[in-house]
């Protein structure tokens, strides 16, 4: 967003509502700096113990609070930004990155690189418009018959392919189907998997031939059960879940999935406000492999 659609966004809103934004907004980001530390985290799990106190933290908090479900959640969104990824500020971010390699990707590509002249089919769920494709060609070879196929929603099909168009590009694809991930060689979810209800392992139940190998990037993991909460991404809010780190390993497990890799991401943080006890100080990174 430029700073000048940034002030007009702002100005376009009545003055209350800015108001109240500001105050969700400021509520929660002391809350976080309270509960990184330990006394603050502790006096946080007092008021979230109480009734009344835990009611008037949640109202305090709005839409930063926990949920039941995505429904909810983007109830409670909605009331002060109707925006979600439709929004244009997300598509123009992405495609700005398309090429852009960060430090988080350098594990993906280790583990990628050795299996890559193998590669035939690559599912890259929630790749928004083949940001990872065009980013990790400059690294790795990729074979000339490769079919990378990105599941993202429909409204930025146009823009993905259109990019796909300039750039000569036949070997990526788009699909709003996650049944098109059957039998994949490589399933990858890189900044995405938080924005689906389901747990990763309920996703790849559903397919009959369950890919080689399954890397998860750029997420956030809760440290005990699932949390349902909104992102604020300053113009557009979005419902996201902060599954279970225990319960995604476990669950791949049961599918027949052996954890090879785990790795830290410094980049991003998602902060649960009154959940500091379950908020993981960073994003985190996998790779499993079909035993």
């Amino acid at each position: 967003m430029t700073a000048g659609n940034a002030r007009h966004s702002r100005n376009s809103q009545p003055f209350l509502l800015r108001s109240r934004l500001f105050q969700i907004r400021a509520g929660a980001s002391f809350l976080a700096w309270l509960g990184s530390r330990a006394p603050g985290r502790r006096l946080i799990l007092r008021l979230r113990s109480q009734r009344w106190s835990k009611s008037l933290l949640e109202s305090a908090l709005a839409y930063r609070r926990t949920f039941s479900s995505f429904a909810e959640a983007q109830s409670s969104a909605s009331k002060y930004i109707a925006a979600g990824h439709e929004h244009p500020d997300e598509i123009r971010y992405h495609t700005s990155i398309a090429d852009s390699i960060r430090e988080s990707d350098y594990p993906v590509l280790f583990h990628l690189a050795p299996i890559a002249a193998g590669l035939r089919r690559v599912f890259d769920l929630g790749g928004h418009v083949g940001n990872l494709f065009y980013a990790y060609q400059h690294k790795i070879c990729f074979p000339s018959d490769l079919t990378w196929t990105v599941y993202d929603l429909p409204h930025k099909r146009p823009f993905a392919e259109q990019l796909a168009a300039q750039r000569n590009e036949t070997r990526i694809r788009f699909t709003n189907r996650l049944a098109e991930a059957d039998g994949s060689d490589v399933f990858i979810a890189s900044g995405s998997l938080h924005y689906f209800e389901q747990p990763l392992h309920d996703i790849l139940d559903a397919l009959e031939f369950r890919p080689l190998h399954v890397f998860v990037n750029r997420t956030p993991f809760s440290m005990g059960r699932p949390l349902i909460t909104v992102q604020d991404n300053r113009s557009y809010l979005v419902p996201c879940t902060l599954h279970s780190r225990s319960d995604v390993v476990s669950g791949m497990a049961g599918l027949g999935y052996e954890l090879v890799s785990e790795w830290p991401v410094h980049e991003r943080k998602l902060w649960v406000p009154t959940y500091p006890d379950l908020s993981a100080p960073t994003y985190s990174g996998f790779y499993f492999r079909k035993k």
